[in-house]
């Protein structure tokens, strides 16, 4: 089963990468969709090229980092037009503003990255990780 999400996200992943291009911006927002996966294998923001990440706490489809979580994992943003297609979904935060997920797990950027590439919040309580796409074999 793992196995199968894994290739299938790899497949989601791999048709939105040709398309992607970073801007310099780190500013997380709605615009940064769709994800794209980097040479090591790890799901970034295609605006901001900045690693993503996802909660241990959070359900499926569901978000449970809000105020200051939120402030420190910054939700990956979508637009109220956005909608899910393949293994990303759009989910509704407890806010009311959009948020992207993969294979259900919402997506988050950590506030103490600096540069595309950075990974400083892997493993963060045990509980924040590196979305990381399963190599094609």
């Amino acid at each position: 089963m793992i196995k199968s999400m894994a290739l299938m996200t790899t497949a989601a992943a791999t048709v939105f990468l040709a398309g992607c291009a970073g801007t310099g911006n780190n500013a997380p927002s709605a615009s940064d969709m769709p994800p794209a996966v980097n040479a090591g294998g790890i799901m970034v923001g295609t605006a901001n090229r900045m690693t993503l990440y996802t909660f241990d706490n959070d359900g499926v489809n569901q978000s449970n980092c809000n105020d200051q979580c939120a402030v420190n994992w910054p939700p990956l943003l979508a637009s109220s037009s956005d909608v899910g297609r393949g293994d990303f979904s759009v989910l509704t935060r407890a806010d009311g503003r959009k948020q992207w997920a993969l294979v259900g797990k919402p997506l988050y950027f950590w506030s103490k990255d600096v540069r595309p590439g950075d990974t400083t919040g892997d493993n963060v309580n045990g509980t924040w990780h590196v979305f990381r796409i399963a190599p094609k074999r």
